[in-house]
């Protein structure tokens, strides 16, 4: 996506722009305010997968979030704010612009782009001379999506992946995340104002929370989860604090993108269901010696957060939107919001053929629009269990025509555009361009609710296959085959779990399966790839990854794999020129420099991969891909002192890392080192490994006695 530079405005144009701002806010404040305040640093903090309710000054007593719970206390809490998904993309499309998703077109995680004609928050704050940074931890985010518009800096350089792992599941852990934040604040000009917007995404799946929080939320990982995205609100609130200078305390917002079931309503995660658990969320406002601390209690939406901060600054109005300003509610001049709240989740629809499902929510009362359809009086049971639609018809009426009257939109809005090229490779390989598995079900679709079970087992599958249990991953996805033939997102489970286990003809087919419905998946298209590369077909592999990155051209995966076939058939000049432009237009992608820097090491050029390792250890000093490389290039190029230093250091990080030892017993037999080589191979054989490590180890041991002459 194409980074706008900021463009700067005179201050007269800004004083006058924010002119009616400055009248309201001096309202809430004693003093005259100064004009600095016409143009403040704004902190934008969103917390993924956040339910409201799992914070303390939401009344969790067993919270651990002591820095939100400050913010709380001194700024607007809105006690009832409303997510537009359950999803992380699209939520965050309706905070940046103000609109619903069947508004601004983004339905889904993955398959949607934000239009290049749906104006955004941070676009609004570049035309005002604003410096503007996004830190961002989650693929879902990546700037592919279109929300890096308007952001001099949009930092989404993720973690390393698992083995396996899905691509839509990549993230950065916090603590990285708020380091590159607040390095940023610390270098910022201090002449300009800021919008730095930093996403957190530590509380989804799977809860994993570092030491202590690990240790001391045993039990509870979730809450531990928002624990340690708490502490790096701490950490984001002091860098702000250190580089504010004197230009004032920063606006601050802070909003979850959606929540977490739990186990409510049968649903362990989040996507299928827009209970409340799932879509109510934080949402807390505070600007010292501006805003008065305050709870808001009536009805907010996330859609409500761009009108509010434009307001807040004095940037132009947005026109055409659905979310409206907050300001009267925040200075208590108004009874409640004008109009109902929207809310809505397709996943159920474009990944498992189901009914999606739309609500709205009017003060006390929601309305779900499902096969089966539900009424809640949330004054009354705010869990959400007794559905009221057979008792109140009129206002089950009345609920239903709204969301009618708000959403008159295609149930499949545009996805991702096709380029031309990624149509031809298609046609090519003999797929039709759909978009979704949902185009596959005509007819009543099952209703979500009723198929809950199916989705915690698909779930389970995924979860087995990140363990590395693939055959109860498909054990998983057959029964669920079994019960819901037509069920896409279980083939593709499928897929992955017989090409971990080593079934290639039933990866192909299941791959292949997945995509005569869902052609446009650049993960299937490469996932295709690598069964077909197992079963020898080179051909067809580098034919799936060519679509994979027609598709996505930043898929990293299909790009070094594709590189690697045209190094290995002879074209290496190629292969390398693809890598190497690759790291070019994605610098901050430490994968593909080692990528890139493995294969500079097998053409021989090991001046040039030595110099990328360096790169990419520069960026993640505990890469232990980039360090294993490293160690295996000194060790060819007979630098053993570094090549023992450095693969004893992945070892340091990884104890049971097969290559390494072996790789390092090898550098021991070489620097005469003979009882410790041979005390690195009898733990590999004692151990249980690869059969291939296995032999390797056995053949050192026979070297180490009986040397060669």
């Amino acid at each position: 996506m194409t980074r706008r530079r900021a463009i700067g405005v005179g201050v007269l144009g800004l004083l006058v722009a924010a002119g009616g701002a400055a009248v309201y806010l001096e309202r809430w404040s004693p003093e005259v305010v100064p004009a600095r305040r016409l143009h403040p640093n704004v902190l934008l903090i969103t917390l993924d997968t956040t339910r409201a309710d799992r914070l303390g000054s939401y009344g969790h007593a067993a919270a651990v979030t002591p820095n939100l719970d400050r913010i709380a206390a001194s700024g607007v809490r809105f006690a009832q704010a409303v997510s537009p998904a359950p999803l992380t993309l699209p939520a965050h499309a309706s905070l940046m612009t103000g609109r619903n998703p069947y508004r601004h077109g983004v339905r889904n995680n993955g398959y949607f782009v934000l239009g290049a004609d749906v104006p955004t928050l941070a676009e609004r704050f570049a035309a005002a001379g604003y410096d503007t940074a996004a830190f961002v931890s989650a693929f879902v985010l990546d700037r592919q999506f279109g929300l890096a518009r308007g952001f001099a800096t949009y930092d989404d350089a993720l973690d390393a992946p698992r083995e396996a792992a899905d691509p839509l599941e990549l993230e950065r852990r916090g603590d990285r995340t708020a380091r590159a934040a607040s390095a940023w604040l610390a270098a910022h000009d201090a002449t300009r104002p800021y919008f730095l917007w930093v996403h957190l995404y530590d509380a989804h799946e799977p809860y994993a929370p570092p030491a202590p929080y690990r240790t001391s939320f045993d039990g509870r990982l979730y809450d531990g989860e928002i624990a340690f995205q708490d502490a790096m609100v701490g950490e984001l609130l002091a860098a702000a604090g250190r580089a504010s200078g004197r230009a004032g305390a920063a606006l601050m917002v802070v909003a979850g993108d959606h929540g977490e079931s739990l186990g409510d309503h049968g649903e362990s995660t989040h996507g299928l269901f827009v209970y409340e658990s799932a879509v109510r969320v934080p949402l807390l406002v505070s600007w010292p010696g501006v805003l008065p601390p305050r709870v808001v209690d009536p009805v907010v939406a996330l859609a409500d957060v761009a009108p509010t901060v434009a307001a807040l600054t004095g940037l132009p109005v947005f026109d055409g939107i659905d979310g409206q300003s907050l300001l009267p509610l925040m200075e208590g001049a108004a009874p409640g919001r004008a109009g109902p709240v929207y809310a809505e989740t397709l996943f159920p629809q474009f990944f498992m053929g189901w009914a999606p499902l739309r609500s709205v929510r009017d003060g006390r009362w929601k309305f779900i629009d499902a096969p089966e359809p539900e009424l809640y009086d949330l004054a009354a049971d705010p869990e959400e269990q007794s559905n009221r639609w057979a008792d109140e018809p009129a206002m089950a009426r009345t609920l239903k025509q709204q969301l009618e009257s708000m959403a008159r939109a295609p149930a499949v809005a545009a996805t991702t555009p096709l380029s031309a090229d990624a149509q031809r490779k298609l046609a090519a390989l003999g797929y039709v361009s759909r978009p979704t598995a949902a185009d596959a079900v005509t007819g009543p679709r099952p209703d979500p609710k009723r198929m809950a079970p199916l989705f915690e087992r698909l779930l389970a599958g995924n979860r087995a296959l990140a363990a590395g249990r693939p055959a109860a991953a498909a054990a998983e996805a057959r029964a669920v085959l079994g019960d819901d033939p037509d069920n896409a997102f279980a083939r593709l489970v499928l897929g992955r779990a017989l090409l971990a286990s080593g079934d290639l003809a039933g990866a192909v087919a299941a791959f292949r399966a997945y995509l005569a419905e869902v052609p446009a998946s650049a993960d299937a298209h490469h996932w295709l790839a690598l069964a077909l590369l197992r079963q020898g077909d080179r051909a067809g592999a580098l034919a799936e990854d060519d679509a994979a990155i027609a598709l996505d051209p930043r898929h990293a995966s299909a790009i070094a794999l594709r590189a690697g076939l045209l190094f290995s058939s002879g074209r290496r000049d190629e292969g390398l020129a693809a890598l190497k432009a690759a790291v070019e237009a994605q610098p901050a992608h430490a994968a593909l420099r080692v990528d890139y820097a493995d294969l500079l090491a097998d053409a021989g050029q090991g001046d040039a991969a030595d110099a990328e390792y360096g790169r990419a250890l520069a960026a993640r000093p505990d890469d232990v891909r980039a360090l294993i490389g490293l160690g295996q290039l000194q060790s060819r190029q007979n630098r053993l002192e570094p090549a023992l230093a450095t693969l004893t250091r992945v070892l340091d990080l990884d104890p049971r890392h097969e290559e390494a030892r072996i790789e390092r017993a090898a550098v021991y037999s070489r620097l005469g080192r003979r009882a410790e080589a041979r005390a690195d191979l009898q733990r590999l054989i004692g151990a249980d490994v690869r059969p291939d490590v296995r032999r390797a180890a056995e053949r050192g041991l026979r070297e180490l006695r009986e040397p060669r002459p």
